[in-house]
């Protein structure tokens, strides 16, 4: 009858261990998918910055040509499509963002002349 106990109990330590693992394997799961999402989150941040210092500077450029308020902003857009190329930068993910920061730009901008 010693030998059922002792079986009996180690089994039950041999469950608690193993769910005791099963929980820290999925807390760590979790703790490492949101890490990599907060990494990617970043970047992405940090990508819209370097792409809002490429669009001002195209657009600074653009202020000098003899272009109308629409050419301009096309001239922009296609400066700053060349700079990311250049740079390496993925500029599809933040197409619609860009034409909302250079219209919110040029209103600002028409706002002050005022």
């Amino acid at each position: 009858m010693g030998d059922w106990i002792t079986t009996v109990n180690g089994l039950l330590a041999l469950i608690t261990g193993l769910v005791g693992l099963i929980g820290t394997g999925v807390g760590t799961f979790f703790a490492i998918r949101n890490w990599i999402k907060a990494t990617k989150e970043k970047s992405s941040k940090e990508i819209w910055a370097m792409i809002q210092e490429i669009t001002d500077a195209a657009m600074k450029e653009a202020e000098r040509s003899t272009l109308s308020g629409a050419g301009k902003k096309e001239l922009v857009v296609n400066m700053v499509k060349e700079g990311c190329k250049a740079a390496g930068i993925d500029l599809d993910p933040f197409i619609d963002q860009l034409g909302s920061y250079i219209d919110s730009c040029i209103k600002w901008y028409n706002g002050m002349k005022k």
